[in-house]
């Protein structure tokens, strides 16, 4: 490891009691000592990426998708670490039965043919075992959030004298959350039932930029004043973010069934993140309705696509970097403003700034 604060390469007996034994100075992470294998200068590439030089801002939950990035086991290893177990307890037992007959020749090959025997089996079971854990076995951040919270970002405000620079709790804040005006409500709401999601584009300013609510359910709808209709138009247009699961499919259908043609989503589908190397995918057992969801889903999926989700993949939206989810958002809006504008979506369908060119 590094040393955070004189990068003196350290081996691990001189870093004890997460102290520099050249400089003297305390660091906050023992990488070592953590299941995301995090250290000081790897947690601060992760703070300005997330902060992306711009100040952005991010919640504990975003943090912690983006330490577990790369970092998340697909279980063959424990099937690994049994194999050879089994290996070493059967040659044990064969020595201690060995021992206690002095190497009888007649007591010695039965119990080698039967550990044999049974040791083959076992070995048969765990190879079936790993190929099933590849292909169903749960995936997830091998540290949970409230472990992550407590050891990796109390333990660095502890050191560095405050939280990483950006980060912001997700706090308790009531939805909608809808932009302090003067005039007529909001005709945009974005809809995402992942609050940590919500919280990043309220802490970026996101609602006040683009004068959009924020809620995280469409029953929340109902609580947005956007004054008088219009003639011609059908009130707030919806802009639904979700994530690549069978959950965000049916939040995506649902917001489509109840808004009709006044709703844009802007969510993750499963190729985007399916086959990317640097992408946070994670596997857990289908919950009830998963199948109907992924088979019904407004979204039109691949094969491909449906496979990866019925095999239990999914991936988190809080996982995307807090600059690329405002450009997402950003570029909804211009498409939700066309619904909530006849007039400015039939510009936008003709073009603006496009050459004139000879009748």
């Amino acid at each position: 490891m590094i040393c955070p604060h004189c990068e003196k390469s350290l081996r691990y007996r001189e870093r004890g009691g997460t102290t520099c034994s050249v400089c003297k100075r305390t660091f906050a992470l023992e990488p070592k000592g953590n299941a995301l294998r995090l250290h000081d200068i790897r947690m601060r590439k992760l703070i300005e990426k997330l902060g992306n030089g711009e100040g952005l801002r991010y919640t504990p939950t975003q943090l912690w998708y983006a330490a577990a990035r790369n970092h998340t086991p697909t279980g063959a290893v424990a099937y690994g670490c049994i194999a050879s177990f089994l290996v070493v307890l059967t040659s044990f037992i064969l020595l201690v039965v060995s021992d206690a007959s002095d190497f009888d020749p007649d007591v010695v090959r039965p119990a080698v043919v039967v550990g044999v025997v049974v040791l083959a089996l076992a070995l048969l079971l765990t190879a079936g075992g790993s190929r099933s854990a590849k292909r169903t076995g749960t995936v997830q951040v091998p540290m949970p959030l409230d472990m992550f919270r407590t050891a990796i970002i109390d333990r660095w405000a502890a050191v560095y004298g405050g939280p990483p620079a950006g980060l912001r709790q997700e706090g308790s804040a009531r939805y909608p959350v809808v932009p302090a005006s003067g005039g007529p409500g909001p005709r945009l709401a974005l809809l995402c039932p992942d609050r940590a999601v919500l919280t990043c584009l309220s802490l970026n300013g996101a609602h006040k930029t683009h004068s959009l609510a924020l809620a995280q359910s469409l029953d929340q709808l109902g609580n947005i004043s956007t004054g008088p209709t219009p003639p011609g138009e059908g009130g707030v247009v919806g802009i639904v973010l979700h994530d690549a699961s069978p959950a965000g499919l049916a939040f995506a259908s649902a917001a489509r069934a109840a808004l009709g043609g006044r709703v844009v989503v802007a969510g993750m589908l499963p190729r985007t993140v399916m086959d990317k190397d640097n992408a946070v995918r994670l596997r857990k057992p289908l919950d009830p309705g998963d199948l109907d969801a992924i088979r019904t889903s407004s979204s039109a999926l691949t094969a491909a696509e449906a496979d990866w989700l019925t095999r239990g993949w999914w991936s988190p939206l809080a996982a995307v970097p807090p600059a690329k989810l405002l450009a997402v958002v950003a570029r909804a809006v211009d498409r939700a403003e066309g619904l909530a504008d006849p007039d400015r979506g039939r510009a936008q369908q003709v073009g603006f700034l496009t050459w004139p060119t000879a009748s």
